[in-house]
Parts: structure tokens; C-alpha cells; sequence
């Protein structure tokens, strides 16, 4: 008996390291596809406020607001890899030249709201081929139609810096807040 659960217990075990990778920080695998999803904690946040802080925004397009959630597309979203104190030579060269969309889900809670950004696409060279027109993300940084994430995108330069990229553009700032440290 002992050994039978043994033998249950080491196939469990191999199967959940077989099916490899299925998020990556903010990024995981639903559905097939690649999105990004991230919780903020923010004090008395509200959909107006936030839909106000989007409205600024350079890259959203098709705002809209209905209750408790904000809905935009994102728009040519460039990766600032010198900011997050990345060389050109240690990034690769879709995230150098890449610009990336997306459709943006945002919901608020009581002191908490929650990024989704799903049907990600890109344009740009990823070295081996250049993507003039948008792609699907999940294409390049998913294997076995989008089961796995693909260990070639599973690191800090690549996924991790479009990750920073996507959280830096999409986490509220409240400009009444913010002091600006070059008024003297």
C-alpha cells in the first residue's frame, strides 16, 4: 500500500513539473493567451479617478467607464529599458524596438483596484524576423498554443521589463499628491 501511494504521489509530482511555466510576475497564461493582471492598493481610489488619470494618458484610447470598472485600448506602449537600469546589450532587441497594445480592464474595490490588460500585441524586431504589423504576444512568449510560457521570454529582460513597463504606464499616480522634488 505504502508503495503504490509512493508511486501516486512521484506521478503527481511529475506532471505538475512537466506542465511547465504558466505565469511569469505579472504575467500568466488564461485561455490560451497571455495577459497581465496586477492588484494596486490605493486609498479611497474610485473609477472616476481613475478614469480621469487615463484620460491624460497619451497611449489610451476608446475610454469608458461603467460603474465600479474602466475599459480602454493601449496604444504603442514602448519599453524604457535605460529607466529600469538595463543595458542595450542585455535587452533583447524586441524590447528594445517593440511597441505594445492591449485591450485594459480596470476594477476598484474598497482601497484596491485590479489591472487586466488582455489581447497583447506587439510590432518590432525580435531579432530573427521583424513584425510590421501587430502580432499576438502569446505567439512568441507562449509554447505548445499557449499552454507554457516560453523560457526564452521567462526572464528579467525580456518579460520582466515589459512587466516594470506595463506597471510603471498603468499604476495610478495622484497628482495631488506628488511633490515635485524640483520646486525649490
Amino acid at each position: 500500500m505504502k508503495t503504490i501511494a509512493s508511486l501516486l504521489l512521484l506521478a503527481i509530482s511529475f506532471a505538475a513539473v512537466c506542465q511547465g511555466n504558466t505565469s511569469y510576475g505579472n504575467f500568466k497564461l488564461a485561455d490560451q493567451e497571455i495577459l497581465y493582471q496586477k492588484v494596486f492598493a490605493q486609498d479611497s481610489i474610485t473609477a472616476e479617478k481613475l478614469s480621469e488619470f487615463y484620460k491624460a494618458q497619451t497611449y489610451v484610447a476608446n475610454l469608458q467607464t461603467s460603474g465600479d470598472e474602466v475599459t480602454f485600448d493601449m496604444n504603442d506602449i514602448v519599453v524604457d529599458y535605460k529607466k529600469f537600469q538595463f543595458t542595450q546589450v542585455a535587452t533583447p532587441p524586441i524590447i528594445q524596438t517593440g511597441k505594445y497594445y492591449g485591450k485594459v480592464t480596470v476594477g476598484v474595490k474598497d482601497g484596491k483596484y485590479r489591472v487586466t490588460v488582455r489581447s497583447i500585441q506587439m510590432t518590432g524586431d525580435i531579432g530573427y524576423k521583424k513584425i510590421p504589423a501587430k502580432d499576438n504576444l502569446t505567439n512568441y512568449a507562449a509554447k505548445n498554443n499557449g499552454t507554457i510560457m516560453n523560457p526564452e521570454w521567462c526572464k528579467p529582460n525580456t518579460l520582466g521589463l515589459l512587466d516594470k513597463s506595463f506597471t510603471d504606464k498603468l499604476q495610478f499616480v495622484d497628482k495631488a499628491k506628488k511633490k515635485d522634488s524640483d520646486d525649490w
